[in-house]
């Protein structure tokens, strides 16, 4: 279905990131090099693969599939919630719009986080975290 796939490389920051969970911050070395292993599956998938350097700025920017959700038929360029992540779907941005014909963007008030969306066929649903609890709507 998809021939390409967008990633960024990990920062030193990204032992800043934003997390809910407690699991102790992350290793940067073993998150270039399990990075590196994610890169190395895309490729034995034969999708074409556009990787995007590490940005400092912003320490979550390794989870790009935050930023956008992308589909057979259009890019939707997200709006995070979390006003920290806001700068990267300007950069994202202009490299999406190289590959997809359509683009569209979630604006305030609205937000979306491409991460907390799946498509099962032609379906998508969207994870809502209530009380810890994850329900798939």
């Amino acid at each position: 279905m998809f021939k390409k796939a967008i990633v960024r490389k990990p920062c030193r920051n990204l032992v800043y990131g934003l997390t809910t969970a407690n699991l102790g911050k992350p290793d940067y070395n073993s998150a270039l090099k399990q990075h590196l292993g994610y890169i190395e599956a895309l490729n034995e998938c034969e999708l074409e693969v556009t990787v995007l350097e590490a940005d400092e700025k912003y320490p979550d920017s390794v989870f790009i599939e935050d930023t956008a959700l992308l589909t057979p038929h259009c890019a939707v360029i997200a709006n995070p919630a979390s006003h920290s992540r806001h700068g990267e779907i300007i950069e994202l941005g202009q490299v999406i719009e190289n590959v997809y014909p359509i683009v569209e963007t979630i604006s305030t008030p609205g937000t979306l986080e491409g991460g907390d969306v799946m498509m099962a066929g032609s379906h998508f649903l969207y994870r809502l975290v209530r009380k810890n609890k994850s329900v798939w709507w």
